[in-house]
């Protein structure tokens, strides 16, 4: 369950930043405040990708090393451990450039 989680999570969001690195116009806080770039969007559109292909190849080949149970249980929990925070963490620094925006401050 939490390998679907983090794939979907991480497949969404990098869709997300690679259509913002292709937006023509930038939000207040995402191009001022934060100075997010095209080429910063891009970073994370690769950071995200990278993580959905590591929960990709967990979901889609998961007797990788069937011969060797524990080697095998060992591998998927350590994509549940360091993957599926990783890519947690990085949605809520990615979301910040967003969120900050949406409240309808103005200044």
């Amino acid at each position: 369950m939490w390998v679907w989680a983090g794939f979907v999570l991480s497949l969404g969001l990098a869709l997300v930043a690679w259509a913002r690195s292709r937006a023509s116009s930038r939000t207040y806080y995402e191009g001022d405040v934060y100075g997010m770039d095209p080429a910063t969007h891009r970073k994370y559109a690769l950071f995200f990708g990278a993580f959905s292909l590591v929960f990709l190849v967990e979901l889609a080949i998961p007797g990788l090393y069937y011969f060797n149970n524990a080697l095998s249980e060992l591998r998927s929990e350590l994509v549940q451990a360091l993957a599926l925070p990783a890519v947690v963490v990085g949605a809520i620094l990615y979301g910040a450039t967003f969120v900050r925006g949406a409240t309808g401050e103005d200044e």
